[in-house]
């Protein structure tokens, strides 16, 4: 069973890992408290990229419905002044846009504007100036004033129809007594008071709060079906993405236009707010209105999910409704919100979709929303909880997935951990209407990139040096230019490879070393190894090791190289070459001469960087490196120079070959055909030689005995390797007095190494 590890084992191994990612941790760290901090040089700029993140997403992705109500905007517009007057209208107009919007089938009116102070009316001037007996005639007077009492005539015009009026919250103190300016009348009866639902002296938490106001004034507001605030509330950097649907004047409750137009919509009696207590503080956790609940932040502020630009919702010029010009039915069973667009009275304001969004818009636009609550952009109360546990995510996952990287690497790997990123943050605003922040996990990424990019240069240097270190003695300078230019293309973890590897070794060395001294030795195998190492760097191959007199090299890694079983057995030549002037200079030094033997084959081999905690080496090993080494040690017996398998002559096709044998080497049973290679710059005559001895061989195979015989007698006297044909014959004269079984299959078995 295995043993989990104890405290003190892993401790140390956390502890090295926190050491080594220092710098990622203080990244994370430092965004951590950018985004939550709420400091002025912090918050800010924090604030207004996530506001333009917010803004792209309006912008693009909008996840809400079609509208399912006639919404109307009526607008006070450059031709209705000019045809009506400019402004202020008399109250007396606007009682005739009230009454002729209601006959034309409006539900609800809203008015987003202010009628804070009473219309003067001209009939008390005028009786200033009339006989003093006409003014004291009560009956006629009455008359008279009420007659021209344009606001009593809004009032009863309103009265005959939903409507709603506007107040704006200030908070404005008068300089001369110090009060709060207030003007009209703030009605309190819209929404349910925290004395009548708590009762308790526990108080209201991040709600706006104001002192001052300018509201209806008393007539128009106790004839009004409900009151709003209009005011709009901008983030730091004057967008206005939120708005408030509550607010608070002295502990007093305020709507806002848009929910006191839905509330009377709706033909609910009270808004009900749903509190949440905690540390003698009251949170709003949303709103009821009827049956239906809208969820608040605790600013009691909703997201402005805006459909579009300005006029995404129909408008209509005031002018045309007051000349009585409609004649469709645009206006039957709509909400209608009456504003202004007029150069010097337009009320624009900066949006996530347009920089001159009107305000009556977007008054609108919160009416459309609270109609269908479930697709408001919310942003949930776990929100710093979710936030927080993203971004020690993606510090964990660029911790796992771009340490030790090649910058490319690291970029790529960047890119989906952005992407990935950025879709649950769309896939969670798109499928669940839920805005989470997405500015500081985005740029945690991108400063984690940053870092592991750079670190990733410092990697790649180290890994460049690693493998020079490993590999500049054993493969040719050019392999090395590539390995350190693509240190990608080398794995030094230990894979499997179909390679050539070639084993060469001095003959009767045992001799030579005995007729020499320690130093004369030395000196001897230096100046043998020297040549003999140039050709196998010359020809790709990699040097595997020295073992006293033998030379082991291979092919095909660490680069891939298609050609390697060519290269090997050109190799194998160019080293014959070089013993050839070698042994010249040792016969003028009165030395001995070498003589090799080199086994070449081609086969699947295990090739990485092996051996043990104190010393390693790139090197190959498998049964196909060890049929090289017996193939090598076959030479001798076969005399000739080089063997190569059967895989090596059908991988080396750049050369012709002399049949050889088909053998059994120790520690294998199948058969394994071997090849001697013949040298390119051959005679004619000396090929036909060779093909004739492999007719020969190819007789022997079929058990043409006597046949095989006069082949090879015919050769005999011509033939440059007499030793390999008086070996046949010996066998042949073997078999003609004893026949091989039926189920010989021409191999030769030898049992030594």
């Amino acid at each position: 069973m295995a043993k989990f590890p104890s405290y003190g084992e892993w401790l140390p191994h956390i502890f090295r890992h926190v050491i080594r990612h220092s710098v990622a941790v203080a990244i994370v760290v430092l965004v951590v408290a950018l985004q939550f901090l709420n400091v002025g040089l912090v918050q800010g700029p924090r604030e207004r990229l996530d506001g333009l993140l917010y803004d792209l997403k309006i912008k693009r992705l909008p996840p809400w419905p079609q509208s399912v109500t006639n919404i109307q905007i009526v607008d006070i517009d450059e031709n209705s002044l000019a045809t009506v007057g400019r402004m202020p209208w008399s109250r007396d107009t606007f009682a005739e846009l009230t009454q002729n919007l209601s006959k034309l089938g409006a539900l609800v009116i809203s008015y987003d504007m202010l009628f804070s102070e009473p219309q003067l009316n001209p009939a008390e001037k005028v009786l200033t100036q009339l006989d003093v007996s006409a003014i004291n005639q009560p009956a006629w007077r009455e008359k008279l004033l009420a007659q021209f009492d344009y606001d009593q005539h809004f009032a009863v015009a309103i009265q005959g129809a939903e409507v709603v009026t506007s107040a704006l919250l200030h908070n404005d103190i008068n300089n001369k007594t110090a009060e709060p300016l207030r003007g009209g009348e703030l009605r309190i009866d819209a929404v349910e008071q925290l004395s009548q639902q708590q009762g308790s002296t526990q108080h209201l938490s991040q709600l706006p709060h104001y002192t001052s106001y300018a509201a209806t004034i008393e007539k128009l507001a106790q004839a009004a079906a409900g009151q709003g605030f209009m005011n709009s509330f901008e983030d730091a950097d004057g967008f206005v993405r939120r708005v408030a649907l509550l607010a608070q004047v002295d502990n007093q409750l305020q709507p806002s236009l848009a929910l006191e137009t839905f509330r009377v919509y709706s033909l609910v009696d009270t808004i009900k707010p749903q509190w949440q207590s905690f540390a003698d503080q009251l949170y709003l956790q949303g709103i009821y209105v009827g049956n239906s609940f809208i969820a608040t932040d605790n600013e009691g502020k909703i997201y402005v999910p805006y459909r579009g630009p300005a006029k995404t919702y129909p408008y209509t010029s005031a002018e045309e409704v007051l000349a009585n010009q409609i004649t469709d039915n645009r206006f039957d069973q709509a909400v209608v919100f009456v504003g202004t667009s007029a150069t010097g009275l337009a009320d624009l304001r900066a949006t996530p979709v347009m920089l001159g969004f009107p305000g009556v818009e977007i008054q609108a636009t919160v009416f459309d929303a609270l109609i269908a609550p479930q697709y408001i952009p919310y942003q949930p109360e776990w929100w710093a909880e979710a936030t927080l546990v993203t971004l020690i995510v993606i510090g964990l996952m660029a911790v796992v997935f771009l340490t030790d990287r090649s910058p490319l690497q690291t970029s790529g790997l960047a890119v989906l951990l952005v992407v990935a990123v950025t879709a649950i943050n769309l896939w969670v605003w798109y499928a669940f209407y839920l805005y989470l922040p997405l500015f500081c996990p985005l740029l945690l990424s991108a400063s984690l990139t940053g870092w592991y990019i750079a670190q990733g240069f410092f990697f790649e240097n180290r890994k460049r040096r690693e493998v020079k270190a490993i590999f500049d003695q054993y493969v040719p300078p050019a392999h090395i230019d590539r390995l350190i230019k693509d240190h990608g293309a080398v794995s030094l973890e230990g894979e499997k490879k179909v390679l050539s590897v070639m084993f060469s070794d001095i003959r009767s060395f045992t001799s030579i070393s005995e007729s020499m001294s320690a130093s004369e030795l030395k000196q001897w195998l230096n100046q043998f190894f020297s040549p003999i190492t140039a050709c196998i760097l010359q020809h790709d191959g990699t040097i595997d090791k020295y073992v006293g007199d033998m030379v082991m090299a291979f092919w095909g890694a660490p680069l891939d190289d298609v050609q390697h079983a060519n290269k090997a057995v050109a190799t194998a030549f160019a080293m014959l070459e070089q013993l050839a002037m070698l042994n010249r200079a040792y016969r003028d030094q009165q030395q001995p001469e070498a003589h090799i033997g080199i086994g070449i084959n081609t086969g699947e081999m295990n090739v990485g960087d092996m051996g043990s905690n104190f010393r390693r080496s790139y090197t190959v090993i498998g049964d196909a490196v060890n049929l090289g080494s017996r193939l090598e040690g076959l030479t001798k017996y076969y005399g000739v120079s080089i063997l190569v398998s059967e895989t090596t002559q059908a991988e080396a096709d750049k050369f012709a070959y002399l049949l050889i044998d088909k053998v059994k080497v120790k520690g294998k049973n199948a058969p394994v055909t071997i090849y001697s290679p013949l040298a390119n710059d051959l005679q004619p005559e000396q090929i036909s030689l060779y093909e004739q001895f492999n007719q020969g061989l190819a007789l022997y195979f079929s058990r043409q005995f006597q046949a095989s015989f006069n082949v090879l007698q015919t050769l005999a006297p011509d033939f440059p390797n007499q030793h390999l044909v008086q070996l046949y014959q010996r066998r042949i004269k073997h078999f003609l007095q004893d026949p091989p079984s039926e189920d010989w299959d021409g191999s030769y078995t030898h049992t030594s190494k």
